[in-house]
């Protein structure tokens, strides 16, 4: 018997059909999106559904003419209760689909998919972290993958090339097939089974009402911890490490901020033009043009940083800034940047729960600044 009958009798089996029967009909199901409302809770698969769903299936409620768009900095940072409530006496009305850990080609793609949705939009708020260009990726990290999956796994790949991210042959699986994006989520439901589904309960019984997915509520600060540098939070926040923690804080805020301690960390401290920054600019040029077609105005908004950070933010870095800024707008639009980076004061330790992230006290401070600049520069509709 020859390698070829062998291998037709092989294929033939029962058992192996049953199989490729059953992968079959799994992964269509999951392409489907059967699987979307189990997906762990503040997962970044789940985080963007989430926001996603919500803003739409409110935007009869609150249907904006403002749309904020960017990472957690925005999700944390700015109530669209309050810029409503500020902005609304002049005919304007905000709404958010900022989305955590989210980067460019994230946020393109979600404009792509959802900014037909809220056809009144004249302006878009772009929230900057001014670190983020010297971070830029040419590799495609899991969690972006995980978000662009859930936007449309199959535009993903087209996106990713277009974006010039190198993609390897596991970032091809994992876009094409959801048995293997979800893999993780799904040995998690299995281990986790009954928190799982306390969890999917607990967000059944007490749905979010209000037109918008998010305000912050944390009244943890870093001024708990007298934070001096970087270097100072590295070394005395280390997980490993036996602290007391201050009372005003917990183990999940240390850890948090810790976290975010590691990210100001991994930054170069080199602020001219490298790069990375060159590639983060011609992405953001892709996301710009996309805007400008539909004659929307984008503001360029930076947002208080802790001032543990705050002196990284130079003047040669801004000026990597704004001139990467101008050349993304210039077929559409002449830059119009917002720059609130010492708007909270030159101690803002009190409004900070880490270096990067407002808690509730600085949420509400900065989306009042923020309103009375809007208030200046749109005026009444």
């Amino acid at each position: 018997m020859n390698l070829t009958k062998e291998t037709l009798l092989f294929l033939q089996d029962k058992k192996i059909i049953t199989v490729v029967l059953f992968l079959f009909v799994f992964e269509t199901i999951l392409q489907l999106g059967a699987y979307k409302s189990y997906l762990k809770k503040n997962s970044y698969a789940s985080n963007i559904n989430r926001v996603t769903e919500h803003v739409t299936s409110h935007k009869n409620e609150l249907n904006p003419n403002i749309l904020i768009v960017g990472t957690s900095v925005a999700f944390e940072g700015i109530s669209v209760r309050i810029l409503n409530e500020k902005l609304a006496p002049l005919g304007w009305k905000t709404q958010s689909i900022a989305i955590r850990g989210s980067e460019l080609i994230v946020q393109h793609r979600i404009l792509e998919e959802y900014l037909d949705e809220f056809p009144d939009v004249k302006i878009i708020l772009h929230v900057m972290e001014p670190g983020m260009p010297w971070v830029d990726r040419k590799n495609a990290v899991e969690p972006t993958l995980a978000m662009l999956s859930e936007l449309g796994n199959f535009k993903a790949i087209p996106s990713l090339h277009e974006f010039e991210y190198e993609l390897d042959v596991s970032n091809y699986l994992f876009l094409l097939f959801k048995s293997i994006a979800y893999r993780k989520d799904m040995s998690d439901l299995i281990i986790n089974f009954n928190e799982r589904i306390k969890s999917i309960s607990r967000t059944s019984k007490n749905p979010n009402l209000n037109p918008w997915d998010y305000e912050n509520d944390h009244p943890e600060s870093i001024d708990e911890y007298n934070l001096t540098s970087v270097d100072d939070c590295l070394n005395r926040l280390a997980l490993h490490l036996p602290i007391d923690i201050p009372k005003g804080s917990n183990q999940d805020h240390r850890r948090m901020l810790y976290e975010t301690c590691n990210v100001a960390a991994v930054v170069p401290k080199d602020t001219g033009k490298t790069e990375s920054t060159e590639r983060y600019f011609r992405r953001l040029t892709k996301m710009y043009e996309f805007i400008g077609k539909r004659k929307i105005h984008i503001y360029n908004i930076f947002a208080p940083y802790s001032d543990v950070i705050r002196k990284t933010n130079d003047e040669n870095r801004m000026k990597v800034w704004y001139d990467g800024l101008t050349n993304a707008l210039k077929a559409n639009q002449s830059l119009d940047a917002i720059d609130l980076q010492d708007s909270l004061g030159e101690k803002n330790g009190e409004y900070c729960f880490d270096l990067i992230h407002l808690n509730e006290k600085g949420m509400i401070q900065f989306s009042n600044v923020l309103a009375k600049e809007l208030e200046k520069k749109l005026g009444k509709q």
